[in-house]
């Protein structure tokens, strides 16, 4: 039976997002009275994830004292990419989970692994159905014939959760960035996908932050 730890990207500047960022970390911004990165790290305990790391950059001596008496792990990994700041922390699980600290997502853990493992792929992916923010018209010779108001595409986004076996960490050290990596894979048809219906939420912006504060709220966390 493999050990699955986590490893949470927490190192963005969090720009957009100024002047909350100006002197905290993303993750440690409040939604509904508690930090960000708190619900996360709750999500992945109640699914049995013990082993869990924060990839912090920006900030990371308030992640640290944050997490002091805790067993969560903060390892300074810089300002560089995606890849490399998984590269930066130590290797102590058979396989990880990979996941955004300004993400909130009620994917089902256990599952997700499940589905990995019946896959056998390097790595799994979770995926959310695209919605257009924007009302769509089908248009010809200048005339509208159909209109659908913000409708869900035939694309799906990347949330994170990726789990990653020790073959995609190879992978991941000979790529130039985590994009690369990912092409890599896909190229190699070793990554696997797991498609998630239920609350997803992502903070880059004030505008997003509210709608995470209503997306807790509806689902009553």
């Amino acid at each position: 039976m493999t050990t699955l730890g986590a490893i949470v990207l927490c190192g963005g500047k969090g720009m957009r997002l100024r002047p909350l960022t100006e002197d905290l970390p993303k993750p440690l911004v409040p939604i509904r009275g508690r930090p960000i990165i708190d619900y996360i790290v709750d999500h992945l305990t109640a699914s049995g994830i013990t082993n869990i790391t924060l990839a912090g950059g920006y900030r990371v001596d308030k992640l640290s004292s944050h997490f002091k008496d805790s067993n969560v792990q903060v390892v300074d990994t810089g300002d560089c990419d995606i890849a490399r700041r998984i590269e930066k922390v130590d290797y102590g699980a058979d396989e990880y989970l990979i996941l955004y600290g300004d993400t909130l997502s009620n994917v089902d853990l256990t599952a997700l692994e499940a589905h990995h493992r019946h896959n056998n792929r390097l790595a799994t992916v979770t995926v959310w159905p695209m919605t257009s923010p924007f009302g769509l018209f089908e248009i010809e010779n200048q005339r509208a014939l159909s209109y659908v108001e913000k409708p869900t595409l035939a694309f799906w986004i990347n949330i994170g959760y990726f789990i990653l076996t020790r073959g995609a960490l190879q992978t991941l050290a000979s790529s130039r960035s985590f994009e690369d990596f990912i092409a890599s894979l896909v190229n190699e048809q070793q990554l696997g996908t797991y498609q998630h219906h239920g609350l997803h939420v992502t903070v880059n912006t004030r505008a997003e932050l509210d709608d995470a504060e209503t997306a807790l709220e509806d689902w009553g966390l």
